[in-house]
Formats: structure tokens, C-alpha cells, sequence
């Protein structure tokens, strides 16, 4: 059975900068004592050292960054001794002292940046909930985690639906299907933060209740806004069946185009659905005929701004 060797290897380290006039005679004393043997009692007074003194001490005696006694060559353990023997303070490097700011400006800039994002968020989140149909929860993901942290998931507390027929379950985030195999482990739900499941916004944008009815497909939603437009007219001609007609178009054959284009099937859908409704009395069409204007019901115009 082969052993393992395990080998610690130090790293150049930078050129100190101290900024106390007593370092060269501090290192030469600790190159002097740094001859024979640490021996264990040198190596303990030396972890004593740090740990009264601190890490700022310690880099502020080499000048340079203290990593740990199991970092650096055992001169710099020695100097350490020497300097606390003697009662030094010295200050820290300048060139720390300016990248310790820099790091510091830095460090308030990203939180800067991150409360920003989290307000905006949450400004976008509110949108969402303002409209919604339910109350949502949001839950972490305790499962899995990314470089940003577990995203954070949608869930209510009742049956949903959404498009057509898509459901979502109570308890479940909306971005999982029904029968999903490896459901998702959430946590317990939190207070004033919002989601980051960017499938769980979405979807969280158009749920409904399972009694709601379904919102209208592109097809009927363009129905729905030709007839806002005041453009569709049941016709009646002479010697024809009544049709439905767009008026903001003229017919290709029909009447030398006059009476617009038939959408008999289209507004007879959502007529259907209890979302257009055609007026009892005549009035001018856009291609001046007479004709029974079809306007939106209440259900209508809010199936169309949904």
C-alpha cells in the first residue's frame, strides 16, 4: 500500500514595505535566531504571538500580507518574536492600506448594485401579484443551489391553470408539471423577498382559477380587437342570407366589394364565449352601407385586456 506525501510548497512572496525604521535590525536579530532548529516551543510562542497580536499586526511587522505561520518561511515566525519582545506598533503598509480601501469601495458598490436589482424586483413582483387571481407563496429551493444562491420559487395554495389546459399544483412551484418525477424540495415560504424562477414569474403572470374561463387564443384576440375597432357589421343584402362582415376591408366578388370582408365563423367563436354581441339598430358601416354594428361585452373587453 503506496503512502501518501504530501508536500508544502511557499509561494514568492511580495517585497515588504514596513513602515517602521527598526525592520532591518528587527530581521537581522530574527535571521540570527532562525539558524539552528524551531524547535516546538518557538513554534507555540509564535502562534501566541499572533493570536494576541492579530493578522493587521503581524502584516503590519513584515510589511507585507500575513497569510498564516504555516504560509511563511520561519524568519518571518522569528520576526514576530522580535517585534513583540520589543514592544513594536508599527503601522500598515500604504499599498495595503489603499487596496484594503479599494476592496472596501468595491465591496459597497456591489451592494449598492444588489439592493438596486432586489428593489426592482420586487417593483416587478408586485406588478405581478397586484393582478393576480390568488395569493402566492415564494419558497426557496432546498435541494439545489447555484453560484447565486437556490432560486426561489411560485407556489399558491390552490389549484391553477394556465394557457389552454396547463395546471399547476397547490403546494407545487408553477414551473413543475403535474406529474413531474423528482419534484422540487422547497422551503418554508418568505416574507418581502421576490422570486427569481424566471418559468414561475411567467407563469405567474397567467394563471387562473380552474372556474375562470380560458383567455382568448391569438386568433380570437384579433377578432376581439377588430370588433373594438368598430369595424364589424352583420349585413344584410337584398337578396342574401345575413353575414358577418369586416368593413375596414373590402370584399374580393362580393357586391363589387362593398359590403367588406365575411368573418362569419371568427366573431360567431367568441360571440359564442359571451364576449361580442351585435347591436339591434342600424348604423353606417366604414364602407358606407347600413348594417347591425357587433360590439365587446364587459366579459369581452376584460378577456381582450387580460
Amino acid at each position: 500500500m503506496s503512502r501518501r506525501i504530501v508536500v508544502t510548497a511557499l509561494l514568492p512572496q511580495p517585497d515588504p514595505e514596513p513602515t517602521y525604521p527598526e525592520y532591518e535590525d528587527v530581521r537581522r536579530e530574527a535571521r540570527g535566531r532562525d539558524a539552528g532548529p524551531i524547535g516546538g516551543h518557538n513554534i507555540a510562542r509564535m502562534e501566541d504571538v499572533i493570536q494576541r497580536r492579530g493578522g493587521d499586526w503581524c502584516t503590519a511587522v513584515l510589511g507585507r500580507h500575513f497569510p498564516g505561520l504555516r504560509h511563511v518561511p520561519s524568519v518571518d515566525g522569528f520576526t514576530l518574536l522580535v517585534a513583540d519582545e520589543r514592544g513594536l506598533e508599527p503601522d500598515l503598509p500604504e499599498r495595503i492600506v489603499q487596496a484594503r480601501a479599494a476592496e472596501e469601495a468595491r465591496r459597497k458598490e456591489r451592494e449598492a448594485q444588489a439592493s438596486a436589482k432586489l428593489e426592482a424586483e420586487k417593483r416587478r413582483w408586485a406588478l405581478v401579484t397586484a393582478s393576480a387571481p390568488v395569493t402566492f407563496s415564494v419558497q426557496e429551493n432546498t435541494r439545489h443551489t447555484g453560484v447565486r444562491g437556490p432560486l426561489r420559487h411560485v407556489t399558491a395554495a390552490v389549484d391553477l391553470v394556465s394557457g389552454r389546459s396547463r395546471k399547476h399544483k397547490a403546494g407545487s412551484a408553477l414551473c413543475e408539471t403535474p406529474g413531474r418525477t423528482n419534484p422540487l424540495h422547497l422551503g418554508a415560504p418568505l416574507e418581502d423577498v421576490p422570486p427569481t424562477c424566471k418559468r414561475c414569474i411567467e407563469y405567474a403572470g397567467q394563471v387562473r382559477t380552474l372556474d375562470a374561463p380560458a383567455p382568448p387564443t391569438p386568433g380570437e384576440a384579433a377578432t376581439l380587437r377588430l370588433i373594438q375597432s368598430g369595424a364589424v357589421f352583420t349585413m344584410r343584402p337584398g337578396r342574401g342570407q345575413p353575414t358577418i362582415r369586416d368593413t375596414s376591408q373590402r370584399s374580393h366578388g362580393t357586391a363589387w366589394g362593398q359590403l367588406g370582408r365575411k368573418v362569419d365563423a371568427a366573431v360567431k367563436r367568441v360571440e359564442k364565449k359571451g364576449w361580442a354581441t351585435v347591436e339591434p339598430a342600424h348604423s353606417a358601416t366604414l364602407l358606407g352601407n347600413l348594417g347591425n354594428r357587433w360590439r365587446l361585452t364587459e366579459a369581452g373587453t376584460a378577456a381582450l385586456e387580460g
